[in-house]
């Protein structure tokens, strides 16, 4: 653990403003996060909407159920018992598995970008993220806001979303098919996917 980032033992202390700061070198962060937000959304939205569509609801009520799941791992918990219920193939259940590991690891990069304080180191004017964890290890450091670390995470979280809808395409083509009247009421659902689907 570190209190002094990028400091050897003769240099003066490194002094941090943890208070809110508008300074000009937070605003590329900003507009990173945003995007990073954005993506990550994007992302619960589908699997939001594919649960709704597997389990035939309109939208408002799916909401009261999808609402309650924090973070990717109970979504595709919901959908795993789903694809059982709707008969979907044990090679594409193990598929969206591997998608849900995935998910979740970068769910937790996403969150330490966006939950973690940000500070600004008042000598070399850079950002740091002061990362405090305890996920059976205590971490308690300041570390360099890497913003091409935030856009690799954005393009992976496209490259997920997109891998996830190329494999709720396979459920679709491959599953018994049932009933959608509750779920094709619904609007703001993902009618562009839909409608791709014919």
């Amino acid at each position: 653990m570190t209190n002094d980032p990028a400091s050897d033992v003769n240099s003066e202390p490194i002094s941090f403003h943890f208070s809110p700061d508008e300074s000009v070198e937070f605003e590329p962060l900003y507009l990173a996060l945003g995007k990073l937000s954005r993506y990550w959304a994007g992302f619960e939205y589908v699997l939001n909407d594919s649960i709704w569509e597997l389990a035939n609801v309109e939208r408002y009520a799916g909401t009261c159920v999808t609402a309650q799941l924090i973070g990717p791992g109970p979504r595709f918990r919901c959908l795993a018992a789903l694809f059982e219920l709707r008969g979907v193939s044990s090679e594409l259940i193990k598929a969206f598995n591997s998608l849900s590991s995935e998910a979740e690891g970068l769910g937790r990069q996403r969150n330490r970008f966006i939950h973690d304080m940000v500070v600004l180191n008042s000598q070399d004017r850079q950002l740091y993220r002061v990362e405090t964890t305890a996920d059976r290890k205590l971490r308690h450091d300041f570390m360099i806001v890497d913003l091409k670390a935030v856009e690799k995470l954005v393009i992976e979280i496209e490259q997920l979303t997109d891998r996830f809808d190329d494999l709720f395409d396979r459920v679709l083509a491959e599953t018994p098919s049932w009933s959608r009247t509750q779920y094709s009421k619904s609007d703001g659902i993902r009618r562009e996917r839909n409608q791709a689907r014919g």
